[in-house]
């Protein structure tokens, strides 16, 4: 074993010292990184984003050059709703070490997580939208896509409630180097646009890639706001490139305010607009779509202040173990938290209640725990990697 394999980022343990940071603890664990909480003797509290392989190793998944890719992009961007990078190192060898970027840590919940607190009011909802909207404009105009919009990768900063865009390891920049000849950019399968879908569907030319736009970054945003309002994700998620597609070129799409009575009726344009089937349907950019949540925000009244789902009973309540025995595995913690949905085969339904739009979210159309299940499978057996992209 060489000492680049027995010094991997994964056996990095709390108070470790990386030269003038130590190690707190890990935060997630992803598929080409893993991100720790440290302490800087100059900066306070930082984040570093650990590529999981070094400059020498298997080459095709080129998790070092994304990495390198990730650093420049951000370099591009100065804004105060995207995460600040604050420099880049290698370790524990300073020439073939594993690259980690060390960032502004953001403290608060995801927006997929905040979405499920008593603070996800509609009114507030909108507010957080506007502002990834003003974000999303910003990014857009100095040139870079973020390509990778969900709710995981949005993070609802404790000390002010703005959203902070998260994880550009699949963005782009005009001047960002080409990693894959892949036909699609990288990116979470079940966000894709349904044009980019159709670039993937269609004839195979060679050396066509799929050019990415800002209305693909905008209907990302709206499976996320349709997700925070409704409590459901619009279509079957993690399915092939071809039956999604089908899925959504057969869908008509239910208004969020019949799936969730809580959900003012003016916001349903605005989700359906974000999630038109093509791209010219779409809100042209982040500031239409700001003008649009804005006009929205001046007709509320009280009755955009109730949560958009009412607290669960106790014995149904999504919790989680204790923040300093958590290992870092973000997708086991998601597991565990969809095996306590009443369709997990061993969930209690002692309570008999029924589940209703008006009082809990509506339940997604594949159970979550059959669909993180033949997720992983699709992982393990490399199915995804043709279509997926990396570049």
């Amino acid at each position: 074993m060489s000492d680049l394999e027995a010094m991997h980022p994964l056996l990095l343990q709390p108070m470790e010292q990386l030269g003038a940071l130590r190690i707190i603890r890990r935060l997630a664990t992803g598929g080409y990184g893993a991100i720790f909480l440290a302490e800087s003797e100059t900066k306070g509290t930082v984040a570093l984003k650990f590529a999981l392989e070094g400059p020498s190793e298997n080459d095709e998944a080129r998790v070092d050059a994304r990495t390198k890719r990730e650093a420049r992009l951000l370099m591009h961007l100065a804004h105060p709703n995207v995460v600040e990078l604050l420099g880049y190192r290698r370790w524990p060898d300073t020439h073939r070490g594993y690259l980690y970027l060390i960032m502004d840590y953001v403290e608060g919940p995801t927006l997929a997580r905040w979405a499920t607190t008593e603070k996800a009011t509609p009114r507030r909802a909108a507010q957080v939208f506007a502002s990834l909207a003003l974000t999303l404009d910003a990014i857009h105009g100095a040139g870079v896509v973020h390509r990778d919009l969900k709710g995981s990768n949005i993070i609802v900063r404790a000390s002010d409630g703005e959203p902070v865009l998260v994880d550009f390891g699949s963005g782009d920049h005009p001047c960002a180097p080409s990693l894959t000849e892949d036909r699609l950019p990288p990116g979470t399968p079940s966000y894709r646009s349904p044009e980019s879908l159709r670039f993937w569907m269609g004839p195979r030319i060679p050396g066509a890639r799929y050019r990415f736009a800002p209305t693909d970054d905008l209907y990302s945003l709206g499976l996320v706001l349709h997700e925070v309002l409704t409590g459901t994700f619009p279509y079957p998620a993690h399915l092939p490139p071809s039956a999604l597609l089908a899925s959504i070129e057969s869908a008509v799409l239910q208004l969020p305010s019949v799936l969730n009575p809580r959900v003012p009726r003016v916001l349903d344009g605005i989700v359906l607009r974000l999630l038109d089937k093509h791209a010219g349907g779409r809100f042209p950019s982040g500031a239409e779509l700001f003008g649009a949540l804005s006009a929205a925000l001046e007709l509320a009244d009280d009755t955009w202040d109730q949560p958009l789902f009412p607290p669960r009973p106790p014995h149904e309540a999504v919790t989680e173990e204790d923040e300093s025995l958590f290992d870092g595995d973000e997708e086991g913690r998601e597991v565990r938290q969809w095996m306590r949905w009443p369709d997990w085969p061993g969930a209690s339904s002692a309570s008999g209640s029924a589940r209703t739009p008006s009082t809990e979210p509506v339940a997604p159309p594949v159970a979550p725990w059959r669909s993180w299940l033949r997720r992983r499978l699709h992982v393990l057996k490399g199915a995804l990697k043709p279509w997926r992209g990396k570049d």
